[in-house]
């Protein structure tokens, strides 16, 4: 019984962890797609680049991918102990 309760319990996080797989993914695509709008010179001349804000998208861009990272292992290993 509490080896089926333990599966549930990893199935629950498996479904938790994909979710949050889905959600950084398209933060990861929305702040690549501003961050490069933002960075051509055709849509905006150079002298008038937020460059400030551009490097903190950056930065969320850096921290999104390496939670995805992390959640990508974590799915791997749920999946890995699931089978």
């Amino acid at each position: 019984m509490s080896f089926n309760l333990e599966r549930a319990a990893m199935r629950g996080k498996l479904v938790e962890a994909e979710q949050r797989r889905d959600r950084l993914k398209l933060k990861i695509e929305a702040l690549a797609t501003a961050i490069r709008q933002g960075l051509n010179t055709a849509l905006h001349p150079v002298e008038e680049m937020e460059v400030p804000q551009l490097a903190t998208q950056m930065d969320d861009l850096e921290t999104a991918y390496a939670d995805l990272q992390v959640t990508l292992l974590e799915i791997a290993r749920l999946k890995k102990e699931l089978l």
